[in-house]
């Protein structure tokens, strides 16, 4: 099984509840930084104290999103998207609606061409900087 690894800057928790809003999903583990046990050889600045080490969203029995937040800055540079079929087509267009608001729409949701005219799909840029493709069966 692969499960991606999202990178945030600073922002994973917040993401983490949008995601699992947006997708009906459950957190399963989130541990922030904070939880770790002091150590003089690896001291945790006040800043990063509160940001997420490890968390863990699932959206189903076998497929979920893990990711932190970075300890130095990241870019996001678009290599990686992450696929989202969902079972409506309603449910699709939804959540490509909600990812758009404040991303960047990079293909619009729309009916596939043939052979796959039988499905509808787009491509869109979070406001975290995550890659989308959601599609759905019409």
């Amino acid at each position: 099984m692969f499960t991606p690894y999202i990178s945030f800057n600073g922002d994973c928790e917040e993401a983490f509840l949008w995601y699992a809003r947006l997708f009906n999903g459950t957190i399963q583990h989130l541990s922030k930084y904070d939880e770790i046990p002091e150590n003089p050889e690896f001291p945790i600045n006040s800043e990063l104290k509160n940001k997420v080490m490890h968390a863990r969203l699932a959206v189903s029995e076998t497929a979920g999103i893990t990711g932190a937040d970075y300890l130095e800055p990241i870019e996001t540079t678009g290599n990686v998207a992450i696929q989202a079929h969902l079972p409506e087509e309603i449910m699709a267009r939804n959540a490509f609606s909600e990812l758009a608001e404040e991303g960047i729409i990079i293909a619009a949701i729309a009916s596939n061409p043939p052979p796959d005219d039988g499905s509808i799909s787009g491509c869109v840029k979070d406001k975290y900087g995550v890659t989308w493709i959601i599609s759905a069966m019409k």
